[in-house]
């Protein structure tokens, strides 16, 4: 039994050196060979030889596919011989045990021996020597395409007469191209017509004829035979007219290319014959000859020429003029009309100058709008119509204009009234996606359906609320962003527990009322004026039933508050319960003297030092109320001009006490610097 014992191996190679000969011998040969050894020999020879290796001595432990002991012969990554156990004689009378021959100039044999040599094996003894290859022979492809000469150490080519060898050294080709005809007429054939044509070559003719005529190529149908593949196709051999850029072909086969009598177009053209190494077929002849070069008989599309004729060649002369309701387009101008003549090329002169219909171009897109085509189907050519419109219910169209435009006779879009004036569309403000009921309460209040208060936003830390009240700018309470330039806010639900980031408004700035005193402890603070704050958001929202703006009050009595106006107020403030609401909560509440708010007696808190002042309203009674997270919150009131829609006519500040009487921003007062500071941050956008 073997019994396996962990050592280190014994490891050695040998540097690589060309030679012709050389032996190699096991360690410690013809003694027993070491435990644990592993020895290799790189074995290199000359380019162009072989290498045949023969063992005349082979003792290695014996074991199933060699694996406690061997020797290898490896070329590159692949093993090509393995030996073990003992070697006989392979023929009588002969020393050699094995013989390899190896078609590489390069081989690696590497011995290896495991942990235990019992029986003292001797190893072997192996002897290489270089062996000339012959190329002609051996090679995977045809070494040379006519003859090949094999010499020791690698091999040439050479040609049969008329032939010269290539760049590559091995094809063999005839010298066919640079002939030019320059006669009107004449007949060219290729090599060794009608005998069998040479292979392996590129034989290139060229036709050139005076300006003003073009050359015609004319191929004969008892002279013509090309190898042609067996798909068909001219994989094998073929012939090409080229002219003008252009490639008539290739053709090969029996069967002569259609049309027989080839118009180029040009009074230059070039024959390109190509072959392969194969084939025994006769080859072509063809007959070439002028013609006039004709012109198109159209100019260009969409005019008229002058004078009218059936056809038109070289030298004519015509004035085309374009069609009413098109132009060529020129840079930085159009015309109606040009003069050209056919040129010797076959092409009009100026044939690059298009009529083409008057073009506005697709219209000016609008952020919220469409495009209907009245007319015109989409073409933006002179006469369509469109009509554009906005998003339904949830934005309308700023303009004095109808929204109608026509493409006109200067190429631009234009209305009746407002010319190029594209319109915009607005959000539609101050309409609930979900009507408004009439009762209510926050502090004890109910809950409010989705789409009550489209502009409601949540301010998650510090905990307020704000509201929408255009695409892009939020007005919030300035005591709920005080301490913060990103607050967290979200926009479009009524159950905090489900906002998601299709919800979130990401803040771009804080715009402060410059009246704000800034600083302090919010708990202990006493005097909340001009508690106002706007917050722009990085990206435009786009509205629909749960997101839309509140309209801001306009500047006329019937915005006046007193003790007749009630309106509602929504947030996730406090409850009766004295935690934060999940849901969003709201109350109707009326508008009230500011003696009600101060008459408010807190226990062991001094209210006598609170500032009140014309900047607040005061709002609430009874148990409704807005509470602490209410903070920023939109206090809203029916618009008087537009039918159940509502405008924030304040925004939740500060109270004494939850669930008595609260004070509340009065937003009209501060309709100047808010129409100001968002109408500057806009032409900032705008301004280069």
């Amino acid at each position: 039994m073997r019994w396996p014992i962990l050592l280190v191996f014994l490891v050695s190679s040998s540097t690589a050196v060309p030679a012709m000969y050389g032996e190699i011998l096991s360690p410690n040969y013809p003694q027993g060979y070491p435990d644990n050894t592993r020895e290799s020999w790189n074995i290199t020879v000359p380019l162009g030889f072989g290498i045949r290796i023969y063992f005349t001595h082979l003792n290695i432990e014996p074991s199933e596919n060699c694996e406690y002991d061997s020797v290898k012969v490896v070329i590159g990554d692949i093993t090509e011989m393995v030996l073990c156990g003992r070697g006989t004689s392979k023929a009588a009378g002969s020393p050699i045990l094995e013989e390899r021959y190896f078609h590489a100039s390069m081989l690696t044999v590497t011995f290896q021996s495991d942990f235990s040599n019992q029986e003292r094996y001797t190893g072997f003894a192996a002897y290489y020597m270089a062996v000339d290859v012959n190329e002609c022979e051996e090679l995977e492809e045809e070494a040379c395409s006519h003859f090949c000469n094999n010499y020791i150490g690698g091999y040439f080519c050479s040609c049969r007469p008329e032939y010269f060898l290539d760049e590559d050294n091995r094809t063999c080709a005839v010298n066919c191209s640079g002939a030019v005809y320059t006669d009107l007429k004449g007949e060219i054939t290729s090599p060794n017509y009608p005998s069998p044509y040479p292979e392996n070559s590129r034989c290139e003719y060229h036709i050139q004829l005076e300006a003003g005529y073009q050359v015609v190529v004319t191929f004969l149908p008892q002279d013509f035979d090309i190898e042609q593949h067996e798909d068909g196709s001219c994989a094998y051999d073929s012939l090409a007219v080229m002219a003008d850029g252009r490639m008539f072909g290739p053709f090969c086969g029996k069967q002569v290319p259609s049309p027989q009598r080839m118009e180029t177009k040009s009074n230059k053209a070039t024959l390109v014959f190509q072959t392969d190494s194969g084939g025994q077929n006769k080859g072509w002849k063809i007959q070439y000859s002028e013609d006039a070069i004709p012109c198109p008989k159209e100019v260009t599309a969409n005019a008229m020429q002058s004078p009218q004729q059936e056809k038109y060649v070289f030298k004519d002369v015509v004035r085309v003029t374009c069609l009413k309701g098109y132009e060529i387009v020129m840079v930085g101008s159009s015309q109606y009309s040009f003069i050209s003549d056919c040129q010797g090329n076959g092409q009009w002169r100026n044939s690059h100058l298009k009529c083409q219909p008057l073009n506005c171009g697709h219209p000016e897109d609008i952020e919220n709008g469409n495009i209907a085509y009245i007319s015109g189907s989409e073409s933006y050519s002179y006469g369509t119509e469109i009509q554009y419109s906005c998003t339904e219910r949830f934005y309308k169209m700023k303009s004095r204009g109808d929204g109608r435009y026509r493409c006109s006779e200067d190429g631009t879009w234009k209305n009746r009234i407002v010319g190029e004036e594209v319109p915009t569309c607005k959000p539609v403000c101050g309409i609930p996606g979900e009507p408004l009921p009439s009762l209510g309460r926050i502090f004890g209040g109910t809950r409010a359906k989705d789409g009550n208060f489209p502009w409601q936003v949540f301010i998650e830390t510090p905990r307020g609320g704000g509201a929408l009240v255009s695409e892009q700018w939020v007005m919030t309470a300035a005591h709920v962003v005080d301490d913060t330039d990103s607050p967290s806010m979200f926009a479009g639900l009524t159950n905090v527990a489900d906002r998601t980031s299709l919800h979130r408004l990401q803040a771009a700035k804080i715009k402060v009322h410059p009246g704000w005193k800034t600083g302090g402890i919010l708990e202990s603070r006493s005097d909340f004026d001009n508690d106002i704050a706007l917050i722009k958001l990085e990206k435009k929202v786009t509205m629909n039933k749960l997101l839309s703006p509140i309209c801001l009050p306009g500047r006329d009595p019937k915005y006046t508050l007193d003790s007749t106006s009630f309106g509602y107020i929504s947030g996730w403030g406090r409850t009766e319960k004295a935690k934060q609401a999940k849901y969003l909560h709201k109350a109707m509440i009326p508008v009230v003297s500011m003696e009600k708010c101060k008459s408010v007696k807190v226990a062991d808190t001094d209210t006598s030092n609170y500032v009140f002042s014309d900047n607040m309203i005061c709002a609430g009674g009874g148990k409704n109320d807005s509470c602490q997270g209410d903070s920023g919150g939109a206090f809203v009131l029916e618009d008087p001009y537009v039918p159940n829609g509502y405008y924030a006519g304040g925004i939740v500040s500060w109270g004494p006490l939850c669930g008595t009487y609260g004070i509340y921003t009065k937003v009209s007062n501060y309709l100047d610097w808010i129409e100001e500071t968002m109408s500057k941050e806009e032409d900032e956008e705008t301004s280069p």
